[in-house]
């Protein structure tokens, strides 16, 4: 265990063996830190925080510290965040408050850049990255391998489909459907498939043309999002694939905040 001696580890924190700890950083109680983590010069871990095998805090990245919440009263709610994540310079993760499960969730291989926010209640799946400035307040929900450009601004309660990517400064107030590009910082206006993130993650060719097929029928405005989702339904029917089932999966799923059509 290589700690710095300037280093302030609260008596219930559980570091690892394998763990860096560097100069004036911060552990506070019941943080649980994993086989190799590194945790850089000024980094806080406020309490009740786990981080997962191979995480890099970056200096001055400050994580599980409580939620921005008026009715939040110190409870003892969790940050997890997972294996092989990088979080950079001044980027909070808050851990949550008790309106869901009492747990804040980065998953795996998820890079943080500096600057960006993370609010209480957030749910990550893996492969996540938030580029520089964005900011994601509470209850939001971004699936496995989501792209959110920088300076997007997240609405509370928003969801953010697997492989979705917003453009720089987006307003993103309703949910952004898997695969999808959201684009216009005004408005957040769907503007096209992630053909490019799809590419990337080796989907290939014939379900990338179903996907615009299926978008082709969701952005479709003569007819309702209910009338889309038989059309779709029946698309898949006719030319299955994982990705249309993830697409049509997503818009059947509970929504908060009503979903971005147009």
């Amino acid at each position: 265990m290589a700690i710095h001696p300037s280093a302030e580890i609260h008596r219930t924190a559980e570091i690892s063996d394998s763990a860096e700890i560097g100069a004036g950083v911060y552990i506070g109680p019941k943080c649980k830190i994993r086989d190799r983590v590194q945790i850089g010069r000024n980094a806080i871990v406020e309490g009740y925080t786990t981080i997962d095998e191979d995480t890099i805090l970056y200096p001055n990245a400050h994580v599980g510290g409580a939620p921005q919440d008026y009715s939040f009263q110190n409870q003892e709610t969790e940050l997890i965040i997972g294996k092989r994540c990088h979080i950079r310079e001044y980027a909070p993760i808050h851990r949550a408050t008790t309106k869901e499960d009492w747990k804040t969730v980065i998953g795996d291989d998820c890079l943080i850049m500096a600057l960006s926010h993370i609010g209480h209640d957030c749910k990550f799946g893996n492969n996540v990255t938030l580029v520089g400035g964005t900011l994601v307040p509470g209850h939001v929900h971004v699936g496995d391998y989501a792209l959110l450009s920088g300076y997007s601004g997240i609405h509370q309660g928003v969801r953010i489909g697997t492989m979705a990517m917003t453009a720089a400064f987006s307003h993103v107030s309703l949910d952004v459907p898997p695969y999808c590009i959201i684009g216009n910082p005004v408005k957040g206006k769907l503007i096209g498939l992630n053909s490019v993130g799809l590419q990337r993650r080796g989907v290939d060719s014939t379900s990338r043309l179903i996907l615009k097929r299926a978008l082709k029928i969701f952005l479709n405005k003569k007819i309702t999002l209910e009338e889309a989702k038989v059309q779709l339904k029946q698309l898949y029917n006719d030319s299955p694939c994982v990705e249309l089932n993830t697409f049509i999966e997503f818009l059947e799923s509970d929504t908060r905040r009503g979903i971005t059509r147009y």
